[in-house]
């Protein structure tokens, strides 16, 4: 069986728990004691590791069981929320702790500490892989499958710290592995949207396959959050405009959308992609807005590929 580590995004639902919702406010998150001490939480992570490895000999793993256990080894929360709840949390983890600046998310600290957890997770697994293959496991492709992705982020993070972002979002952002490609040209990129991306204090530039290239520029004032989104005329507005207002209920925080046509000829694309650009400091909020707002797009471009 050919190992896919994030869900088919066609059977993926939009629901208040899995498009990595936050019930409260950040502020409320920020009051709200953790579920869990840090030695709660990792002893959780090694019983996931060792019942993966228990079960691994006997069984293979489901999507959703490898991509749990990749988080585990990175050291991370299940869910988006999870995380972002644990950064403002008063008993936080020290190493996590590094990555909040006055209050805000510091992506070049989040780089540093996914490269470092990276690293620590490649030299665990191919531990576990050697320990298997005495033990008399031989197919261990799936393993190999995992290490293969935290060598990219390894990879990734080394290169370029402005890919932290992306490469936390991917580990909460199920896709269609066949027609998602990491690498992104942004040569297409107009000029208008250019200077918006240079206003902006987070943005995602986003290739679908059926509504050509769309850009996302992300703002917020206080617990307000703006999304300007600049999208050919067929792409489906209504249906993205119902679901974040829908979400944006759930999530406490008033999101107001504007629609921006784009001047240029329709570019259709081969594959999925997106890319990520930030200030360098983003708050929780935006963080959880722009996991939505990835979500729901890759979702539509998929459903419309299905239909057709």
């Amino acid at each position: 069986m050919e190992f896919n580590p994030i869900n088919n995004f066609s059977n993926i639902q939009i629901s208040s728990q899995k498009a990595g919702l936050v019930q409260n406010s950040q502020q409320q998150a920020q009051n709200q004691a953790p579920q869990q001490e840090p030695a709660q939480a990792q002893n959780q992570i090694n019983n996931i590791n060792k019942a993966f490895i228990a079960d691994y000999s006997t069984i293979k793993m489901d999507s959703e069981t490898i991509l749990k256990y990749l988080k585990s080894l990175l050291k991370f929360p299940s869910t988006i929320e999870d995380f972002t709840k644990q950064l403002y949390s008063k008993n936080i983890d020290p190493k996590l702790a590094k990555i909040l600046t006055q209050n805000m998310i510091n992506t070049k600290a989040l780089n540093e500490i996914l490269n470092q957890n990276s690293t620590e997770a490649i030299s665990k697994l191919m531990q576990t892989i050697s320990n298997s293959l005495k033990t008399g496991v031989n197919d261990i492709e799936q393993l190999k499958e995992v290490l293969t992705i935290l060598s990219a982020i390894q990879t990734s993070t080394n290169i370029n710290t402005t890919n932290a972002l992306k490469e936390l979002l991917l580990l909460y952002i199920p896709f269609n592995q066949q027609i998602f490609d990491k690498n992104i040209d942004d040569k297409l990129i107009l000029e208008e949207e250019k200077q918006a991306i240079k206003n902006s204090k987070l943005s995602i530039l986003f290739k679908t396959i059926n509504f050509s290239n769309i850009v996302i520029n992300i703002n917020e004032d206080k617990n307000n959050i703006y999304l300007d989104i600049f999208c050919n005329k067929n792409f489906a507005q209504d249906k993205f405009k119902t679901i974040i207002t829908a979400l944006s209920k759930e999530l406490s925080i008033n999101i107001s959308l504007d629609f921006i046509a784009k001047l240029n000829k329709e570019n259709y694309n081969k594959i999925q992609n997106f890319k990520i650009i930030s200030d360098g400091f983003i708050s929780g909020n935006s963080l959880i807005v722009a996991h939505i707002a990835i979500k729901t797009i890759l979702k539509i471009d998929n459903d419309f590929l299905e239909i057709i």
